[in-house]
């Protein structure tokens, strides 16, 4: 038969080995999870708005003038082999068609998609 002060050191042996496996579980889940800004809405615009201007070639050309356009605003968050995106880009017809398009040309799986649409732009 095992004495008293066996039974309790095996205890806390027990209790600590499952301490640091539970640390090392934590610590594991802490370093899966990044999150990136891939594009932060840089803009192109021939105007005086801060904007940078085409090149001059472009503009030589005379073609229409350029007009300004928004870059969508990109977030991606990994987690694993999952990717969790987020982008803000301005409402146009067939902007959602175009982007899963883009999504799945790139052998990625959409298993969820969110749309909310607001005044002049598109969250997705």
């Amino acid at each position: 038969q095992m004495d008293k002060a066996t039974i309790l050191s095996d205890a806390v042996r027990y209790v600590k080995e499952q301490q640091e496996k539970l640390k090392a579980l934590q610590d594991r889940d802490a370093r899966s999870i990044d999150s990136v800004v891939l594009v932060k809405r840089p803009c192109i615009s021939n105007g005086d708005d801060g904007c940078p201007s085409p090149p001059p070639s472009a503009a030589a050309g005379g073609g229409p003038p350029t007009t300004r356009v928004t870059l969508p605003e990109i977030e991606a968050r990994i987690s694993e082999s999952n990717v969790m995106m987020r982008i803000h880009c301005q409402d146009g017809k067939g902007v959602l068609v175009t982007l899963l398009a883009e999504v799945e040309g790139l052998h990625l799986s959409i298993t969820h998609t969110n749309v909310v649409s607001f005044p002049a732009s598109t969250l997705i």
